[in-house]
């Protein structure tokens, strides 16, 4: 995967990498024993790490596969964002995916995330690297989903979803605000997939509602965007989607590989 790391930066001309990742992928020794490791960052709390790890939920979607998904989304996150607020990011994008998956309630995934955050504790402890300054950290992400599942309504698991009213862009961009860890809304590890979140459990089956919720807003965007979208296509497939949207998408044919070898790896012959 570091390998991975690197050779993809190779391929960001006219692309947005953010500052973090291209620190941390510099950092990185491949080839290296424990190479894939950089140090622990008390800035690395943004969101490239989420934007990155639904394909982990898809390789690792069985609830026997927990332990696996957790450390694999753990050491991907921390390859770039080596701070809590960062990495848990990616773990909460690749269990969303893989609740997606198995087709687990939307008004269920905020109460799993947190019931998930001390098993990857344990195994942040287990590892020691870095244990001090990221247990320093570590307590801001699960406060704020907290805080938010509170807000919504879902602190146990069960709905329905209580939102603001009126809550038209205006009133949403406001709202996102207020998840931010600095008023980016979408910028941090915790926040794009509580936006992304907040979005589906207000889109329903309507892609243009997620569009508008998840990536027509004033913050950063395209990545509560990009984790919405994949958890969404996972209920809905290209249901309502314009063709505009998905017909000449760059590496089109790459990605589609890629989904295919993905899923025979995760349930074989036999489909979810």
């Amino acid at each position: 995967m570091a390998r991975g790391y690197v050779a993809a930066m190779g391929d960001m001309e006219g692309r947005k990498p953010g500052p973090t990742s291209i620190l941390g992928t510099s950092q990185l020794r491949t080839g290296e024993p424990a190479g894939y490791r950089i140090p622990f960052n008390p800035s690395a709390t943004g969101c490239g790490a989420a934007m990155r790890s639904m394909a982990i939920g898809l390789r690792y979607p069985h609830p026997t596969e927990l332990p696996t998904l957790i450390r694999i989304s753990v050491e991907s996150g921390r390859m770039t964002h080596h701070h809590p607020t960062g990495y848990l990011g990616a773990l909460a994008s690749a269990l969303f995916t893989a609740y997606a998956v198995r087709g687990l309630s939307l008004e269920q995934w905020g109460a799993s995330l947190l019931q998930t955050l001390p098993l990857a504790q344990t195994y942040m402890r287990d590892e020691g690297v870095d244990t001090q300054p990221n247990l320093d950290t570590w307590g801001y992400f699960p406060q704020k989903w907290g805080w938010y599942l509170a807000e919504r309504g879902l602190a146990e698991g069960h709905g329905p979803p209580r939102f603001p009213s009126p809550y038209g862009p205006a009133e949403r961009d406001g709202v996102y605000q207020t998840f931010s860890l600095e008023g980016w809304a979408g910028r941090s590890g915790h926040d794009a997939p509580m936006i992304a979140y907040d979005a589906l459990l207000g889109a329903g089956d309507r892609w243009d509602e997620l569009c508008s919720r998840a990536m027509f807003h004033g913050g950063d965007s395209d990545s509560t965007g990009v984790i919405a979208g994949c958890c969404w296509g996972l209920a809905h497939g290209l249901a309502g989607v314009p063709e505009g949207n998905h017909r000449h998408l760059e590496y089109r044919h790459r990605m589609e590989a890629a989904a295919d070898r993905i899923h025979a790896l995760a349930w074989g012959e036999s489909a979810p």
